[in-house]
């Protein structure tokens, strides 16, 4: 078995195996043969390194169609997961009132800069082990990930540490009043001490994927996402003899909105013990190893090769985005309350999220096919896998189309019970349903080249698609001429397109082949 990561003297009783005269000629039965004569604990061991060199393979030589939708579909399970997770929480602050809405969406803006942040790292471990697994280098990998992992966790313990103080901050820059402002503000507080573990859930995630494990972060995720949800509901409504949920004794009280915070806040720090335990387990060729978690100049160097522009991306990234949910903020409707309008934009791009849900599923498949077929030193089949995962994935952007463009008024009427929200969101939403497949085409060839190791051009894409079009269009059609959300959104759509074209370039004109990392 060439290649195979097991020691030599094992590779020499399976070779022997398999030329006894009894035994069948196949290698995999010589393999099996061999492996039921060892002790329990070995033969696992040895199951486990063949399952990883058969993976490997697979991505290397097996039908790419077939491969890629064998990598995309347990991130796809995943992300839908958690999409489910922010649809949930969105519904049931609408249950509650506009103020919980708006908290929420206030709190996934900061909250998301804690992820963005941790992407500096993320992105680049998995190109790095992406490109060591493809080259047959599984100590180099393991190595990446010590690294990653320590330096992702540091990350985000300061990142909560400043959330937590700065919260004030964030809510006066959105001009919050009265009982809006203090719900957000409690609720960012709680929301930030999530976050401490949200580094080793990310690097985890991503040195998996980036091996070609795409099952245990699906594992792992879906599974802190269910218990997202059932903590959530049941710190909303309590559970207890009186409650909505029924007990005997009372077990907790209704906590309204900051409920919602309490089950996020469970769930991330679930999620990252889980997932550290999931590595020092070690899911071969890739295991957190004690010894490995410690700062290495060389592989630092190579994570900030990387990452600077992903880090710079992910930073201009939010700051756009967070000045373009200020400008919503300033958008007025007349004959609306101002709550109704920013509540409107928070559901619209919840809702959008499933847009992303196959977009980074397929993005992430290619991203592993194309760092693990170079590092291979198979260029032509690293070329295709992106443009196969574009073209799966465009299918599913039509069928997204589709249903946002006829289900609009269906969704906001769910989402919501404020008419109001109802009235100013679905013509924006529908308007929004037509720009889905180009940025199913941006994302997904965002990842891709972010997999190869091309970090630059996806960030300045995002400054010019986002400081150029995105902004001054958002203020010029919805505060300007006072075209309301719609006009707003406007700005989002120039850049969509923008980015769209930029992103395809780059990829076809094929440059990023020759990017070492």
């Amino acid at each position: 078995m060439p290649g195979c990561f097991l020691p030599p003297h094992f590779l020499r009783v399976l070779s022997s195996t398999g030329n006894r005269r009894h035994s069948c000629t196949s290698p995999h039965f010589a393999f099996l043969q061999t492996v039921s004569l060892l002790p329990p604990s070995t033969a696992i061991s040895l199951k486990r390194q063949q399952a990883a060199e058969n993976r490997r393979d697979a991505i290397l030589n097996g039908q790419l169609r077939r491969q890629i939708m064998v990598l995309a579909i347990p991130t796809l399970t995943q992300q839908f997961l958690t999409f489910c997770v922010g649809m949930f929480d969105t519904w049931l602050a609408g249950q509650i009132d506009a103020a919980a809405t708006t908290a929420i969406g206030v709190s996934a803006y900061v909250g998301w800069l804690a992820g963005l942040l941790v992407s500096t790292v993320s992105i680049g471990t998995t190109a790095l082990v992406a490109r060591h697994v493809g080259a047959n280098e599984p100590d180099q990998a393991n190595r990446v990930l010590g690294v990653s992992m320590l330096v992702g966790q540091l990350l985000c313990v300061c990142m909560a540490g400043m959330l937590y103080l700065t919260a004030p901050l964030f809510v006066s820059s959105f001009q919050l009043t009265g009982t809006t402002q203090q719900v957000a503000l409690n609720y960012l507080r709680l929301d930030a001490i999530g976050h401490v573990l949200t580094g080793a859930t990310l690097v985890g995630s991503a040195a998996l994927r980036g091996a070609g494990d795409m099952k245990r972060p699906m594992a792992v995720l879906g599974a802190i996402s269910v218990l997202n949800m059932l903590v959530s509901v049941a710190l909303v409504y309590g559970v207890g003899p009186e409650s909505t949920l029924w007990f005997p004794v009372t077990v907790v009280g209704p906590q309204g909105v900051y409920g919602i915070a309490g089950g996020t806040v469970a769930a991330r720090l679930a999620g990252g013990v889980i997932m550290l335990a999931v590595l020092f387990r070690g899911s071969e060729p890739i295991r957190l190893q004690p010894s490995l978690l410690r700062f290495d100049r060389a592989i630092i160097g190579r994570l900030s090769h990387l990452g600077r522009y992903a880090g710079l991306d992910s930073i201009i990234n939010w700051c756009g985005q967070f000045t373009f949910l200020m400008i919503i903020r300033r958008v007025v409707v007349e004959g609306v309350h101002d709550d109704a309008v920013f509540a409107a934009h928070v559901i619209g791009i919840q809702v959008e999220a499933i847009t992303y849900l196959p977009a980074i599923a397929w993005g992430s498949a290619a991203a592993t096919m194309i760092g693990q077929s170079m590092g291979a030193k198979k260029l032509k089949r690293a070329y295709h896998a992106g443009l196969e995962a574009t073209a799966q994935c465009c299918v599913l952007g039509v069928l997204v189309t589709i249903a946002f463009f006829f289900g609009s008024q269906a969704i906001y009427e769910l989402m919501h019970t404020d008419e109001q929200v109802v009235r100013v969101g679905v013509p924006a939403f529908q308007a929004m349903s037509w720009f889905q497949v180009p940025l199913i085409i941006l994302l997904v060839l965002r990842v891709a080249l972010q997999g190869a190791g091309d970090t630059r051009w996806p960030m300045l894409a995002t400054v010019v698609g986002i400081f150029c079009l995105r902004l001054p269009g958002a203020w010029f059609f919805g505060v300007y001429l006072q075209m309301g959300l719609l006009g707003a959104w406007t700005g989002m759509f120039f850049d969509i397109i923008f980015r769209c074209l930029l992103m395809s370039w780059r990829y076809l004109k094929a440059q990023w082949l020759r990017i070492k990392v």
